[in-house]
């Protein structure tokens, strides 16, 4: 897949672009089926419940399964990203998130970029989130909300606290929210699993709790310029925020379907 000249300006405009089911049923399927076996092993990249068997997230998967090795290589993908970023780009950071019926948590108003600058040593904003749905994303489970072409937002980095584990000054002030509301108002995307938003890193975002009984778990792939790469040693661990800067290239369509039983 290549963007139009007008999904291009309407990105720079707005921060976002949703394609509802873009990746196919049977391509979920695939990864479906490869977080369930992943799911099964204890490994530092699976972070679990306080009941010590749900599992809540899962790190960079594409790093020693097949299925998501070739998933950040897809066709529809890549050339978007590539667009999206003028150039040639990587894999910083993939994480799936599980937002579980009836006990998902909310997500404050935020900003990503200010993580990966304080934390990674990250330049420039010039990364891409893949946001891709596992689950079907409707009305009632909590939905990603998005701030259109708040991503143009001159705010300037919170000073944060490096001793604390929460740091609330990533939070964006609910003043600043509240203007930001009123003058470009709010979007939730919603579709069926394989729905993907490509959004930019600054745009505002969050989510309310999932009371719901569905399930709404989505994979964030974020993908950053190759010329952009950090200035410093991660305060992360390799597990979280892979060190491998190896430049993506496209695969074949069928790179995921082939896997399929």
């Amino acid at each position: 897949m290549e963007l139009t000249k007008a999904q291009i300006e309407e990105y720079g405009r707005n921060g976002f672009l949703f394609f509802p089911g873009l990746l196919s049923a049977v391509e979920m399927s695939v990864l479906s089926r490869a977080v369930e076996e992943i799911a099964k092993v204890d490994r530092r990249e699976l972070v679990r419940e306080k009941d010590g068997a749900t599992p809540r997230s899962i790190f960079n998967m594409h790093a020693y399964n097949e299925a998501f090795s070739r998933l950040v290589r897809h066709p529809d993908i890549v050339p978007p990203v590539t667009q999206l970023l003028g150039g040639p780009c990587y894999v910083f950071q993939l994480v799936l998130n599980f937002k579980r019926a009836f006990t998902g948590d909310a997500w404050p108003w935020h900003q990503d970029y200010p993580t990966y600058h304080f934390d990674d040593g990250m330049p420039k904003p010039r990364l891409v989130n893949v946001l891709i749905f596992m689950d079907e994303v409707n009305e009632f489970n909590g939905p990603l909300m998005l701030v259109p072409s708040s991503h143009l937002e001159d705010y300037p980095l919170p000073n944060i606290d490096t001793t604390k584990t929460s740091y609330p000054a990533r939070w964006l002030p609910e003043k600043h929210f509240a203007q930001l509301a009123r003058e470009r108002g709010l979007v939730a995307p919603k579709g069926p699993p394989g729905s993907v938003i490509f959004a930019h890193t600054n745009i505002v975002h969050g989510s309310g709790a999932n009371i719901s009984p569905y399930n709404r778990s989505m994979m964030s792939l974020t993908i950053n310029a190759l010329d952009n790469v950090p200035t410093k040693p991660s305060r992360r661990p390799d597990f979280i925020v892979p060190s491998d800067r190896t430049p993506l290239k496209a695969t074949t369509a069928d790179c995921l379907t082939s896997l399929a039983q």
